[in-house]
């Protein structure tokens, strides 16, 4: 996968004459990073901070990078990954709309974030978020449930790569989905990852990863209509597996 050259404001990280940082000019209307809801009509993402595009597979940003923006998924699926010296990939996070990632401690990115498909977010600078943080108790709270948040995933990623089975990993995955649905259409899921996407982050081969998806179904725990949608018929039993207690 080739990586896009970033098309980055020239605003977004300029200086005056006496080095003070000048905040994006989309700023000036109020921050939406921070929100509880970063925009409710993508036709008016312009409108609420800097919005930037991506498309499939394109790299965002890549591991060991300067760490110079945060980003809020507003439209499609973002997936983080870090690729071993043999080749192979470890995707370690993926992150849906209305998700935040890129809030980094240091300063470099840790791992490499590239779009699942066409992906919409916002875009704040580093500078921007720690000028917001200072002085700012509730922005300082909502990015320390940001980075506990992330720091939460990892853990129960390194619990599920260190003892689960691979059927206990593919239900994990499901069920980690239906936890993060917004709507109510009797567990539908749309799956934001691809079957090698799926078998990347769960630290499976693929073949691993289709038996284990077949196996559930034959249980009549899930089906799949299609390729990316899995309906959830025995929610009760899925996190049993999941569990380790069935």
């Amino acid at each position: 996968m080739q990586r896009k050259v970033a098309d980055l404001d020239k605003d977004a990280t300029s200086a005056s004459a006496e080095g003070a940082f000048v905040r994006p000019a989309a700023c000036e209307k109020g921050c939406r990073f921070f929100m509880e809801e970063a925009c409710a009509h993508l036709a008016d993402i312009d409108k609420l901070g800097q919005s930037v595009k991506f498309g499939r597979n394109e790299i965002i940003y890549s591991k060991g990078d300067e760490a110079r923006f945060s980003y809020r998924v507003i439209e499609g699926a973002v997936r983080l990954s870090r690729i071993f010296a043999d080749g192979r990939r470890q995707i370690v996070n993926f992150f849906l709309p209305e998700e935040t990632f890129g809030i980094e401690l240091s300063l470099e990115y840790t791992s490499t974030a590239e779009a699942v498909g066409e992906v919409v977010a916002l875009r704040c600078p580093r500078v921007c978020i720690a000028q917001l943080t200072e002085g700012n108790p509730d922005i300082s709270h909502k990015r320390l449930a940001m980075l506990s948040k992330s720091l939460s995933a990892a853990e129960r990623h390194v619990a599920m790569l260190g003892h689960q089975s691979a059927r206990e990993r593919v239900a994990s995955f499901f069920l980690a989905l239906e936890m993060q649905r917004r709507d109510d259409d009797e567990h539908t899921l749309d799956l934001p990852l691809s079957r090698q996407d799926i078998a990347d982050y769960l630290g499976l081969t693929i073949e691993t990863t289709c038996r284990a998806l077949s196996e559930l179904k034959r249980q009549g725990i899930i089906d799949a209509p299609s390729r990316r949608r899995i309906v959830i018929r025995d929610l009760a039993g899925l996190q049993a597996i999941a569990e380790g207690d069935a």
